[in-house]
C-alpha cells in the first residue's frame, strides 16, 4: 500500500474513532514555499491562540458505555431510542449524575476534570485506577425528584481505558516538527480531546445544533421569520492546529433556520399557509413569491375546505391533504415534542404524519381482567383512557416511538428544531441573509461579544488541563495581489479597479453563432408588444455594438399564459423556427418580476420537456421598460445572451500557469432534499475545449443519492479529453481539476478517488497518455475571516481589499493551502475562498499558484468583477444548482418514484437513469456548444 493509501485508510479509521480526523492532507501535496507576491498589509482572523502550559501534559482517553440495568423496562420507556445508542440529552444526564454520585477520591477527581463527548468517550488529565482494566458504576436517574424511588431508572456505567494523548505532539506538529503519520494521528485526537473539553460548560448554556457539535444557538435576540421559522443567534467554536507554531480556537458568529416552538396545529398552519409563503391558488404565479422547494399555497383546508394562500389570516386547520402531509413528513420528521394530554417531561421525537386521522385508524387493545381484546379508533380511546375529546379528528396523527401515535392538537413542538437546509424557502433566505450579512466591524464585535460571554478564564476544567485562551484575535501577515489585465476584442485591455472594471465601449473577445432564430415569450399582461419591440430595438443595438451579431432584429413576440407556460414556450420555439426554418437559438422569456419558482418552471421546460433543449433568457418587464438603469441592464444581459450563443465576452492571459497544453476542470456534487426516499445526487464536471482555457462544455451525470465522490468521473473526463483533442489536435499535457463542494474530512480522500478516476480515463483513451495533474480543492464550506486592522485597508464596505490572500499562520501546518478573497465584498463581510493544493505534478510555487486562482477569479463570463471563487468550479456548481430544477421537480411528488433499492442502514433509494441528462443536454449539437448555464 502507498503512502497516500495509507493516509487514507488512516483518516477513514480515526473516523471510525468518532474523533476530528479532519486533518488528512499531511500525507498529501506539501506547501512547496510561502507566497511573496503582493502589497504586504496585516490582518485580524477571528483565531484566538491558545497555550498549553505545562509541557509532558498527558490525557487520558477513556470509553463510556452505559446501559439500562433493567433494558425490557427503559427500552419500553423510551421506545424512541435503542438501549445501545442513548440520545444526547440522555446520556449528558445519566454523565452529570454519575459525577455526582461518584464515590470521594481519584475516581470522583478524574471525572470532575473530565470531558464527555455525550457519546462513548471521555477525556480526563487524571488516570483512573482500574482493576481488571475497566471499572462499573450504577446510577439512579429520576425523571423528576418528586417521584417515588420505584419510578426512577438505573444504569449501569462501564469505564476502560482507550488510550492516552501527549498534548506536547499538538506544539509539535503546529511548529512543523514531526509530520509524520504517529504524529499526524496524536495531533488529531488531541483535537478531538479539546474540542470536547471546550464544549463542557456550553452544553448546559446554550444548545449545541451541526457542525459536529461545534454550533452553539440560544433563544435571545430570535428574530422571526416566514412559515413558522425563527433565526437564531449563536456562534461556532472550533480548536484547529496551526502553521503560526501554535494551536488557536476559531469563533464565528452563527444564525440558523429553526421551527419556533408551540402547539403543533398552529406551527403547522403557519408552515403551510402563514405569512410569506409564497403562490397562490388559481391566480397568477407572480402574486407571491414562491419557492422552488417549498412555500406552497393550497394544501391546507379551513372549515370550509377550501384552500388559502399567503398573506390571509391563517384559520383553524380541520384537514390536510396528502400533498400538505408529505411536505410535513419532510419538514418536521425528527423534530422534538412534548405531549400535553397526560403528566410527564419523556421528549419524543416525530417518526412522520399518518394518512389516517383518528376517526379512521383503529388498533388492539388489551382486555383487562380477563376482557377480551377489542379493536377501537384513536378517538375512542382517548375518550375512554385520558377523557379527552379530539376537536379535529380528521388531522393526521404524530407518528412517534414504536408504533405509536399521538393527536396533533396534543403536541407541543420544543423549541431548536432546525428547518431542513434543503426545504428553506427562498422567502426564509432572504430574511436570514438580512439578519445575519453584517459588515465586518459588526461580524468582528459580535464575534468578541460571544468570547466574552463564553470567558475561558471562568472554566475550572481548563486550568485543570493546562489550557489558557487569548482574549484578543490574531493578528497575521496578509498580502494583497495586484488585479490582472482584463483583455476585450480589437486589443482593448482594462485593469481592474477595487475588484471591477468599466466595460464602457468595448467589443467582446470573441462572437458566438449570429442570431438568427429567435423569439420573445411575454408572460406579463400589462407589457405591451410595443413596448417589447422597443425593448428589442434597443437591446439588439447592444448586442451588435459588443460584437454579437445579430441577423434578426424583429422576433416573433408570442404571449404567454402562466396556466400553460409549456404550451407557449412550444409555440415561442415554433415561431422563431418559422421566422428562419432554423431550430431556435435563443427564447427570451419576459416576466413581471423576479419569481424564483417560476424562473424554475421556464427553465425545466426548455431544457428538458421541449423537443430538444433551448437555450432561455429570463428578462423582468419592470427593467425593460424603465429608463433608469436601462444601459446598465442591458450590458449585464449582452455578456449573458454572448456566452449563451457561444461567444467569448473577456478573457485573461496567465502564461506563466496556463499554457495551450493544460486543459482546467471544474467539478461539484449536489445532493438531494429530504424526503420518503433519497432520490440520486447530481454530480457536474466541466472543462476547457481548447488550450485557452475560455470556452468549456459541462459533463452532467445522476449517481447513488448522498454519494460525495464523482461515480462516473472517468467516462466525464474521457469526453473532456475527446473534444479538447478534437479542437486542437493533441491531447493536453496539464490537467488542472478545481473541486468544489466537498466537506473538509473528505479532502484527501477525494484527491486519491478522483484523481485516480481521472488517470483512468486517460490510460483508457491511450495506454501511454499520462498528463501531469493537479487537484485542487475550493472550499467556501469554512468559517475562518478576515477583518482590516487600519482603515487604509479596509474598503467603503469595510472589507479588505480584493485579491487579499493570507498562507501563513492560521493555514495548515503542513498542507499547500491558502486563502484568497478575490472579490470585493458587496454585503457583509466576504468569506475567502479555501484553496487546498492536495495534489501538484505540475511544480506550482506559493506565488504561481495563488497569482493563477486570483487572476482566473476575473474571467466569469457574465460578469465585469472578480468573483469569490475560480470561474470552472463557480460554473460546476450553477450547472449543479440548475439540474436541481431539473431532477429534483417538487419534493412532495413520489409519484416519479418507479422503484428502489436498498442501501445501507435500511434506506431506499430511489431508482434513476445516469445519463438521464447527458443524453438530453450532451448531444444535442446547438445546446452543448453554448454556456446555456450562464
Amino acid at each position: 500500500m502507498t503512502s497516500t493509501s495509507e493516509g487514507v485508510v488512516q483518516a477513514l479509521n480515526l473516523q471510525a474513532l468518532n474523533i476530528d480526523s479532519h486533518d488528512d492532507l499531511a500525507e498529501y501535496a506539501k506547501r512547496p514555499d510561502f507566497g511573496r507576491q503582493g502589497k504586504m498589509i496585516h490582518v485580524f482572523a477571528n483565531m484566538f491562540q491558545v497555550k498549553i502550559g505545562q509541557r509532558g501534559m498527558t490525557i487520558h482517553h477513556y470509553d463510556i458505555v452505559i446501559e439500562p440495568v433493567d433494558r425490557t423496562v427503559e427500552t419500553r420507556r423510551r421506545t424512541d431510542e435503542s438501549p445501545r445508542n442513548l440520545n444526547r440529552a440522555l446520556s449528558w444526564q445519566i454523565w452529570k449524575q454519575v459525577v455526582r454520585d461518584a464515590p470521594p477520591g481519584p475516581v470522583k477527581q478524574a471525572l470532575e476534570e473530565a470531558a464527555y463527548d455525550q457519546q462513548k468517550s471521555f477525556y480526563t488529565p487524571r488516570k483512573i485506577p482500574l482493576t481488571s482494566g475497566r471499572v462499573q458504576i450504577e446510577v439512579v436517574l429520576a425523571d423528576d425528584p418528586s417521584q417515588e424511588v420505584d419510578r426512577r431508572r438505573r444504569f449501569e456505567i462501564t469505564i476502560q481505558l482507550a488510550r492516552e494523548i501527549d498534548m506536547n505532539t499538538i506544539i509539535d506538529y503546529c511548529k512543523g516538527l514531526d509530520s509524520s503519520a504517529a504524529s499526524k494521528t496524536m495531533s488529531a485526537m488531541g483535537k478531538a480531546a479539546v474540542n470536547t473539553l471546550l464544549r463542557q460548560d456550553l452544553n448546559d448554556r446554550f444548545t449545541a445544533k451541526g457542525a459536529g457539535g461545534r454550533r452553539f444557538f440560544g433563544l435571545d435576540g430570535a428574530a422571526q421569520i416566514s412559515n413558522a421559522g425563527l433565526i437564531l443567534k449563536g456562534f461556532l467554536q472550533s480548536f484547529m492546529t496551526c502553521q503560526a507554531g501554535f494551536p488557536a480556537v476559531q469563533l464565528d458568529t452563527a444564525y440558523g433556520p429553526f421551527f419556533r416552538g408551540g402547539p403543533l396545529i398552529a406551527v403547522v398552519a403557519e408552515i403551510l399557509g402563514g405569512r410569506g409563503d409564497g403562490g397562490t391558488q388559481g391566480g397568477s404565479p407572480f402574486s407571491g413569491r414562491g419557492g422552488d422547494r417549498g412555500g406552497r399555497g393550497g394544501g391546507l383546508r379551513g372549515r370550509g375546505g377550501a384552500p388559502f394562500g399567503a398573506g390571509h389570516h391563517v384559520p383553524p386547520l380541520d384537514a390536510l391533504d396528502d400533498k400538505a402531509i408529505n411536505r410535513l413528513n419532510i419538514l418536521l420528521k425528527h423534530a422534538k415534542f412534548e405531549v400535553t394530554h397526560r403528566r410527564t417531561n419523556q421528549v419524543f421525537t416525530v417518526q412522520g404524519f399518518t394518512k389516517a386521522d383518528a376517526t379512521t385508524l383503529s388498533f388492539n387493545v388489551e382486555g383487562r381482567n380477563g376482557a377480551p381484546d377489542k379493536m377501537t379508533t384513536v378517538q375512542k380511546y382517548y375518550r375512554d383512557q385520558y377523557n379527552l375529546t379530539i376537536t379535529r379528528p380528521r388531522l393526521p396523527l404524530v407518528k412517534y416511538g414504536n408504533s405509536k401515535v399521538v393527536p396533533m392538537e396534543f403536541v407541543k413542538l420544543r423549541d431548536f428544531n432546525a428547518i431542513p437546509f434543503t426545504s428553506v424557502t427562498p422567502d426564509q433566505t432572504a430574511e436570514m441573509i438580512r439578519i445575519a450579512a453584517k459588515p465586518p466591524p459588526q461580524r468582528q464585535s459580535e464575534i468578541m461579544g460571544w468570547r466574552r460571554t463564553i470567558d475561558y478564564s471562568a472554566l475550572p476544567k481548563l486550568k485543570a488541563w493546562g489550557l489558557s485562551i487569548e482574549d484578543q484575535m490574531m493578528k497575521i501577515p496578509a498580502r494583497v495581489l495586484p488585479p490582472p489585465i482584463v483583455s476585450y476584442g480589437g486589443g482593448k485591455q482594462l485593469r481592474p479597479n477595487r475588484g471591477a472594471w468599466n466595460v464602457g465601449a468595448v467589443k467582446f473577445v470573441k462572437p458566438g453563432k449570429p442570431l438568427r432564430s429567435w423569439a420573445v415569450c411575454n408572460f406579463d399582461g400589462n407589457c405591451s408588444p410595443a413596448k417589447i419591440e422597443e425593448f428589442v430595438n434597443y437591446f439588439t443595438g447592444i448586442l451588435r455594438q459588443t460584437g454579437c451579431p445579430v441577423e434578426n432584429v424583429r422576433p416573433p413576440i408570442v404571449k404567454g399564459e402562466t396556466n400553460n407556460v409549456k404550451t407557449c414556450l412550444q409555440q415561442a420555439c415554433r415561431q422563431a423556427y418559422s421566422s428562419d426554418k432554423e431550430d431556435p437559438q435563443l427564447i427570451v422569456v419576459i416576466v413581471p418580476l423576479k419569481d424564483l419558482k417560476f424562473y424554475s418552471v421556464v427553465k425545466r421546460i426548455c431544457t428538458t420537456e421541449l423537443k430538444r433543449p433551448v437555450v432561455s433568457q429570463i428578462m423582468q418587464s419592470s427593467k425593460i421598460t424603465s429608463t433608469r438603469g436601462i444601459d446598465q441592464y442591458c450590458g449585464n444581459m449582452s455578456m449573458k445572451v454572448h456566452a449563451k450563443l457561444g461567444g467569448i465576452t473577456h478573457q485573461v492571459l496567465v502564461p506563466q500557469a496556463l499554457d495551450k497544453t493544460t486543459m482546467m476542470i471544474g467539478a461539484d456534487v449536489t445532493h438531494p432534499p429530504q424526503g420518503e426516499y433519497i432520490q440520486p445526487s447530481i454530480a457536474v464536471s466541466i472543462a476547457a475545449i481548447n488550450g485557452e482555457n475560455n470556452s468549456f462544455a459541462p459533463a452532467i451525470r445522476l449517481q447513488t443519492g448522498r454519494q460525495e465522490m464523482i461515480e462516473d468521473l472517468k467516462q466525464m473526463v474521457k469526453s473532456h479529453l475527446v473534444i479538447f483533442e478534437k479542437n486542437m489536435r493533441a491531447k493536453p499535457q496539464k490537467i488542472i481539476m478545481f473541486r468544489d463542494g466537498v466537506s473538509e474530512g473528505q479532502y484527501g480522500q477525494c484527491a486519491e478517488i478522483e484523481r485516480g478516476r481521472i488517470l483512468d480515463a486517460c490510460r483508457e483513451l491511450d495506454a501511454r497518455y499520462r498528463p501531469k495533474v493537479t487537484f485542487v480543492i475550493c472550499a467556501k464550506r469554512h468559517n475562518m475571516r478576515f477583518f482590516a486592522t487600519s482603515e487604509q485597508d479596509k474598503d467603503r464596505t469595510g472589507n479588505l481589499p480584493p485579491g487579499t490572500c493570507v498562507d501563513t499562520h492560521v493555514t495548515h501546518p503542513y498542507a499547500f493551502d491558502f486563502y484568497l478573497q478575490a472579490h470585493a465584498g458587496l454585503q457583509g463581510t466576504a468569506r475567502p475562498t479555501h484553496y487546498v493544493v492536495v495534489s501538484d505534478e505540475n511544480g506550482f510555487t506559493a506565488d504561481k499558484m495563488q497569482y493563477l486562482c486570483n487572476a482566473l477569479s476575473y474571467t466569469y463570463a457574465r460578469s465585469a468583477r472578480a468573483v469569490s471563487i475560480v470561474p470552472v468550479a463557480y460554473y460546476a456548481d450553477i450547472i449543479a444548482g440548475k439540474a436541481r430544477d431539473f431532477i429534483y421537480k417538487d419534493e412532495n411528488d413520489t409519484a416519479s418514484i418507479v422503484s428502489t433499492a436498498s442501501g445501507s442502514l435500511g434506506r431506499e433509494y430511489a431508482a434513476f437513469e445516469t445519463n438521464k441528462l447527458r443524453d438530453r443536454l450532451e448531444t444535442d449539437s446547438i445546446f452543448s456548444h453554448v454556456a446555456w448555464y450562464m
